[in-house]
């Protein structure tokens, strides 16, 4: 991934953008959940205050019951 503020060529951003995906591809899987309504927004809002993204808040409160067993 390019520094912050290089400017890419046309092709150098093609060829990143499509090397981005085959990594998530490859070492990432997608998971759904359903909420009630407005719920998103909440979830959203307690992840800024923490200054996480929401898939982040997610994953560290399942890691810490992994971890409590």
């Amino acid at each position: 991934m390019p520094r912050k503020g290089v400017n890419l060529s046309a092709e150098a951003k093609e060829k990143n953008a499509e090397a981005i995906k085959r990594w998530h591809r490859e070492n990432t899987e997608g998971m759904t959940i359903r909420l009630r309504n407005g719920k998103r927004e909440e979830y959203n809002r307690l992840a800024a205050a923490r200054g996480i993204s929401l898939s982040a808040l997610i994953q560290s409160l399942l890691d810490d019951e992994l971890r409590k067993g």
